[in-house]
């Protein structure tokens, strides 16, 4: 499956890296020190999402739209950052996710797969109510004229059919996400040897299990044995500053200089694939340690709140990358 490539590749991505390494004994540290209350939202599994957010008053169908065409456009925000204040002015993911929820709330048919295949530039910018044209915005608009046209020509039009198909399988559904909608295909070549990551494509599935609670259309009996943690801007910052990832000198001041980071570079493929290979870890060690079993999708939705929390206090900045993947 593409899980399983995901898992294969980035550990050996991490096994060759030369500017990023995992520091196994922070891994062991991290495991042995976490509280209770991080113990318990571990515990939680899909019951530790706020489905509250995905809650929408048309019926699962739009709910399944929703998260899709969210996480068509889940990358690269922080673009419109430059001058602009840390006043909350600044685009965020809460902004997207509130605008298109916003949005589907007010017409049910906001989300339907016509509407997203004819979309052009300027409609998603209205649909958000952002002040400003998107980061990106003509490559957000294409890969959501993707996805209505896959879900009319694949799945009768039909966010909820595509779940559906994947029979309770959380490796299916990855899998045909990318089969249907190329825009998902999130991979690279690093020292001649292919690393996939499939950010979007995995975080849509892990969704989808949080948003129904596990329960329903959200149920995947191989979640935890299936998924991997979502490689994006924000848990690599959480994991080097518990000590688990360290970077180069070289990388460091690249970051802290806020340099682009080319993507595609060695570079950003160490980042990601040290940062896949060292939740995988994490997990693996609270399995062997205490035998609590739990989904790496859980244990990076607790890093990203972690960094949440630390948004504007951080002194480590996230390496910056243009990418459309994450």
């Amino acid at each position: 499956s593409a899980c399983a490539s995901v898992k294969r590749t980035c550990a050996l991505a991490s096994a060759l890296a030369t500017h990023v390494r995992i520091d196994a004994d922070a891994v062991e540290t991290f495991v042995e020190t976490m509280d209770d209350a991080q113990r318990a939202v571990l515990g939680r599994g899909a019951r530790g999402f706020d489905a509250a957010l995905h809650e929408l008053p048309h019926g699962d169908e739009v709910r399944v739209a929703y998260v899709l065409v969210v996480d068509a456009i889940n990358f690269c925000f922080w673009p419109d950052h430059v001058d602009v204040g840390e006043d909350g002015g600044r685009l965020e993911y809460e902004h997207v996710a509130g605008g298109v929820r916003r949005a589907a709330t007010a017409n049910a048919k906001a989300l339907d797969a016509r509407t997203l295949a004819s979309m052009e530039v300027g409609d998603l910018q209205r649909m958000l109510e952002w002040p400003r044209p998107l980061p990106n915005e003509e490559e957000r608009v294409r890969l959501l004229r993707e996805v209505g046209a896959g879900l009319i020509e694949h799945f009768d039009g039909s966010a909820l059919k595509l779940v559906a198909e994947a029979r309770g399988s959380a490796a299916r559904l990855v899998d045909l996400v990318l089969r249907y909608f190329p825009g998902f295909r999130d991979c690279a070549v690093y020292k001649g040897r292919q690393v996939h990551f499939y950010k979007r494509a995995q975080i849509f599935v892990g969704d989808v299990w949080g948003a129904f609670q596990g329960e329903g259309i959200g149920r995947f009996d191989d979640i935890c044995s299936s998924l991997t943690m979502f490689a994006d801007y924000r848990v690599p910052v959480v994991l080097r500053e518990l000590g688990i990832l360290k970077y180069s000198e070289e990388l460091v001041n690249d970051i802290r200089a806020e340099k682009i980071i080319m993507p595609n570079s060695e570079q950003e493929i160490e980042i990601r694939a040290c940062t896949v290979e060292a939740v995988e870890r994490i997990k693996d060690r609270l399995a062997a340690r205490d035998g609590l079993v739990v989904s790496s999708v859980v244990i990076d939705w607790m890093l990203w709140e972690l960094g949440e929390k630390k948004r504007y206090s951080s002194h480590e900045p996230h390496h910056r990358t243009l990418t459309i993947f994450y």
